[in-house]
This record gives structure tokens, C-alpha cells and sequence, in this order.
């Protein structure tokens, strides 16, 4: 039951990529990984291995025999505004899509997700796309100050003191009394960012414009769209190929899956996860290494660099979005009862499968079933001694 708990509440990155792989295998692909680290979460929803909750997705989004291959490299475009200025400044060729089911070039979901995270460079180009797009848009105040901030960003540098971000900010002494400062016990004295003042200017510049780019979201929506639209699909800057997405995928460990696909702002996923998507600027680092013995070795310093970013939770249930429908008075809305019929399918299919792997579990040994039912053997033994 450990273990249980345990795959309700992790996650696991390694595993999630190999959801892509399992996908691409399961829609008649080729198979490129054991997907060793998927087995033990396919197997704890009730699946006999991760091919088998593969073939689940795909049969549920309507992909079964399509094919799939893994998203390449993309090719930026070399188009040019208007005025003649470049359509994209950035240089970084990962692709939106992370694989092509069926000819869709599909994003893949799971959980917490990340739409952008880019350095000035393609940030500036993604605020220019969404301007660009944006009717009557406004380039003064506080959408001059974000465009500013993004131009501002802190390029490459290697910090003055030892530690990353986290050690950094917390670099202090934790105070066991309260005699020789004002504070309460167990405060942490200030990290090196307040001895490092490039650093610390960088990290005061990027809560401002974070709190600056919320603004600017908050008052031109029709911007936002763009902007989150640009971020998510890459149709400016891969000019609609390959690279850029159309299609996204939220899956989960269970088999649940929700296929979206999005070929313009105006899609009604966008404006499904909008209010989810939440900008960010915060610093990327890597660590500083140096040849010692001919070994690449890690120094204790670290190279920074500012980034903005937009995540979002795709991991929204169908039952929350009917619940908020209920909540708001939609319940007849089109398409509202349908909803609940499958949320009460995936219900009893959680509950099928649950069944299934506990009573794996507790018929695999005399052990297992007292762990189950937090039984303790009760022992009494005569504790006389004779000689």
C-alpha cells in the first residue's frame, strides 16, 4: 500500500518522456525504449505493461494504426516583418511537437507543463509575434516597460560567489537567539545575492518584470492569447512546419486522455487554459566546470541567466470542469451530460483497475495481505528459563 500511495502522489519526468515513446509505438511506430521507468506507473494503474496503456490512449483519442514518429529538429523561419526586421531573433531549434501521431503534430501533456522558457532573444520574439498579431495594439506604458524588461534580461554570467540560485538566496546562518538581531528564532540571515550585486540587481529585475508581465496579461487579453498561442505551437517561428504543434495531448498514468487540437488564438482550448497560464522570469543556471586531471570538475560556481517562462496544470479533470460548469449554473449546457457519462465510466475504470492491483497484491503472498489489512501477528512465548 506504500507503493500505492507512492504512485498517487509523484510524478515522474523520465517516465513522462517515455510516454512519447510508448505513444509513438502504440499508434504503430517504431519502438525505441524499453520504458523502463513507465512499467512500474502503467502496472500500479492495472495495465499488464506500458504498451498496454499506450494502446489505451491512442484507441481513445482514435489514433489506433496511424503511425507515429518522434518530432525532429525544427528549421526557424527566415521571414521578416513588415518593417523588415526579422520574425524570430532566437536560435534555439527544440520543437513544440513533441511527436507525430497520425500526421498530427502533437504536444504531449502530463501534469504541470511548460509552454515557453526562453532567454531574451526568443522572448522578444514572442512579444513581438503577439504584438504583431493583437489589433490596435498599444506599444506604451506598461507594454513598453514589459518589452524593455525582456531586452534587460540577465545574458550568460558566472556568479562571484559559490552556489546556485537556492543556496544563494538561502546562503545565511539559521539564528538559534534573537539577541543579536531583530527577528524571530530560526530566521536565515540573507544569501550571497545580497553581496553579489549583479546578481541581486538581475533577481530584483525579474520580479518586476514578472509582476509587469501579469499586468499587461491582465489588461489586454486578446494579447495574452496571442502571446500563450505563440508559445505553445511555434506556428510563427517554425512557420507553421513540422516543429510547430497543432495538436495537444494531455495524457495521465491512468489512460485518461484529453485530445486538443489548436490552430489558431481563437481556439477554444486557448481560451480553455488561459486563465491557468501563469507568466514567470526567474534564472536558469549550469554549473561552471574546469579541466582538473584532465577531468571536467565542478568549480561550486555557477553561470546564470534569466529566462521567461508561462507553465500551466493540464492536468485538469473532467470532473473539475464539469464541477466549475455546476458551480456557475451551466448544467445544461451542450454536451454537459455527456461529460458526466464519461466521467462516470473513467470512474468505474479507476475503480475496475484499482481492484485489479490490490488484489495482486495481497494474493502474491501470506505478507502482503497483513500489510494490506495492518495486521501484526501477536506473540506470546513462556519466558521461563530452566537450567
Amino acid at each position: 500500500m506504500k507503493s500505492f500511495k507512492k504512485f498517487i502522489s509523484e510524478g515522474s519526468t523520465e517516465a513522462a518522456k517515455e510516454m512519447e515513446f510508448v505513444l509513438v509505438h502504440a499508434a504503430g511506430g517504431e519502438q525505441i525504449s524499453k520504458y523502463s521507468n513507465l512499467k512500474k506507473y502503467s502496472v500500479a494503474n492495472g495495465f499488464e505493461d506500458p504498451l498496454d496503456l499506450g494502446r489505451k490512449i491512442i484507441n481513445d483519442i482514435g489514433l489506433k494504426g496511424k503511425g507515429g514518429k518522434m518530432a525532429a529538429t525544427g528549421v526557424i523561419t527566415k521571414k521578416k516583418w513588415s518593417d523588415g526586421t526579422p520574425q524570430w531573433l532566437g536560435s534555439n531549434k527544440t520543437p513544440k511537437t513533441d511527436i507525430i501521431l497520425g500526421g498530427k503534430k502533437v504536444s504531449l501533456k502530463k501534469g504541470s507543463s511548460q509552454l515557453m522558457s526562453g532567454g531574451p532573444s526568443e522572448s522578444l520574439s514572442t512579444f513581438r509575434t503577439a504584438m504583431e498579431n493583437t489589433k490596435n495594439f498599444n506599444l506604451e506604458g506598461i507594454a513598453k516597460e514589459v518589452e524593455d524588461g525582456i531586452k534587460n534580461l540577465l545574458p550568460s554570467t558566472v556568479g562571484e560567489f559559490m552556489g546556485g540560485v537556492d543556496l544563494q538566496k538561502q546562503g545565511g546562518t539559521v539564528f538559534q537567539d534573537t539577541r543579536r538581531r531583530k527577528g524571530k528564532i530560526g530566521d536565515v540571515a540573507a544569501g550571497t545575492f545580497d553581496k553579489d550585486k549583479v546578481l541581486k540587481a538581475a533577481d530584483l529585475h525579474n520580479l518586476k518584470l514578472k509582476k509587469q508581465f501579469t499586468q499587461l496579461f491582465d489588461k489586454n487579453i486578446e494579447f495574452k492569447k496571442n502571446f500563450v498561442y505563440e508559445a505553445m505551437t511555434g506556428a510563427v517561428k517554425f512557420d507553421s512546419g513540422d516543429a510547430s504543434a497543432d495538436t495537444f495531448l494531455v495524457v495521465d498514468f491512468d489512460g485518461t486522455s484529453e485530445m486538443h487540437e489548436v490552430k489558431s488564438s481563437s481556439d477554444r482550448y486557448v481560451s480553455e487554459i488561459l486563465a491557468k497560464v501563469n507568466p514567470d522570469v526567474k534564472f536558469k543556471t549550469s554549473a561552471v566546470k574546469k579541466k582538473i586531471d584532465g577531468k571536467n570538475t565542478k568549480t561550486g560556481h555557477y553561470r546564470f541567466w534569466s529566462t521567461v517562462g508561462l507553465g500551466y496544470n493540464a492536468a485538469v479533470k473532467n470532473l473539475k470542469n464539469s464541477y466549475d460548469d455546476y458551480e456557475k449554473g451551466i448544467l445544461l449546457k451542450e454536451g454537459f451530460f455527456d461529460r458526466v457519462k464519461s466521467i462516470f465510466q473513467r470512474f468505474v475504470q479507476f475503480l475496475t483497475k484499482l481492484f485489479n492491483a490490490v488484489r495482486k497484491f495481497i494474493t502474491k503472498s501470506a505478507n502482503n495481505m497483513m500489510e494490506f489489512l495492518h495486521l501484526k501477528p501477536v506473540i506470546n512465548f513462556k519466558n521461563d528459563i530452566e537450567w
